[in-house]
């Protein structure tokens, strides 16, 4: 996540005002959207300022250090051998004391959670819990509702190839308030939650039952019908993810029309992203008993077309015909 001061622009320190020293090369920061691989002891006074600056300078600090933390891998190590994380979490807790830093301190603990070293460090931290209390945020709170969306993309990005991870952030209060959001008038804070709720499921069969124990199925059912296609892909994704291995979500799925959706859907989009996520879900939703239902609507050629269902005969019991010769 890229931010910027409150929405208003600012120009960097003239060339001539700034040293080498930490101190400077960190104030020199403070009004910049660098996003350059920089010395470990410019990271180092960024935090610093983070800790102990002004409440002004704590903001610039941490949209700085957010900037940094984008793109550099070497940035994120540096920032969390400074021990950023803390100093971030510690940030989120002041919830009643600076809305718009708790957001800002979000929006950097999600650049951060790119790199295995620090997904783990985040979740020792205690960062989940202060993460899951984000996400019900006040309507009327700009700064609530994307610190909301920074705290799903962040809780999503920590359960990315992170086995162990996913059971912390599978909390029932979690998943209810995420499942919430993909009700919110917000179409990019329900993109996050789609996304979070598709990756904290995959390969853990009772966090997928308890996803659809707490209605999560139905939800994102009618999220295929958005005119966003981030949010139809999500969503699509998050329901293929969901019925992958699991019996009871799939007659759960077919009950709430899930294999008709899917098939309008795949009919209806021109985008290649959301067509291979709804060929996708009606490939683990379908087995032969589907064939005639499927061909009445019209998808068979549909799904050997996209590659992620291109075996779909196989699936259906369609005999292929004998090559001559």
């Amino acid at each position: 996540q890229r931010v910027s001061g409150g929405g208003v622009q600012q120009t960097p320190s003239p060339p001539q005002k700034v040293d080498t020293s930490p101190g400077a090369a960190s104030e020199a920061l403070l009004a910049s959207n660098d996003r350059r691989d920089v010395p470990p002891n410019v990271i180092q006074g960024l935090v610093k300022i983070m800790v102990g600056g002004t409440p002004d300078k704590r903001r610039k600090a941490t949209i700085a250090m957010c900037n940094l933390c984008c793109e550099s891998t070497q940035n994120r190590a540096a920032a969390h051998e400074a021990g950023v994380v803390a100093v971030l979490v510690g940030m989120m807790r002041e919830a009643n004391e600076d809305e718009h830093l708790r957001r800002l301190a979000t929006a950097c603990i999600c650049n951060l959670s790119a790199d295995p070293p620090l997904k783990d460090s985040i979740a020792a931290s205690g960062a989940i819990q202060y993460l899951s209390g984000l996400l019900d945020p006040p309507e009327d709170s700009v700064d609530a509702m994307a610190a909301t969306a920074h705290a799903a993309a962040t809780l999503w990005s920590l359960c990315v190839d992170m086995e162990h991870i996913k059971p912390m952030v599978a909390q029932e209060a979690t998943l209810a308030a995420l499942l919430k959001q993909l009700k919110s008038p917000e179409s990019f804070v329900r993109g996050q939650a789609c996304g979070c709720v598709g990756e904290v499921c995959i390969g853990i069969k009772h966090i997928k039952g308890q996803l659809s124990r707490l209605g999560a199925i139905p939800s994102l059912i009618s999220l295929l019908d958005e005119p966003e296609h981030a949010t139809q892909r999500l969503a699509a994704s998050a329901l293929c993810n969901l019925l992958a291995n699991h019996d009871d979500n799939k007659r759960l799925a077919r009950e709430n029309g899930l294999l008709e959706a899917f098939a309008k859907l795949l009919k209806s989009t021109r985008d290649e992203a959301v067509q291979s996520a709804a060929a996708g879900g009606l490939y683990n939703l379908v087995s032969s008993s589907d064939r005639a239902r499927l061909e009445q609507l019209g998808v068979v050629q549909l799904l050997r077309k996209v590659p992620i269902s291109k075996h779909i005969n196989v699936r259906l019991g369609i005999k292929e015909p004998k090559k001559i010769g």
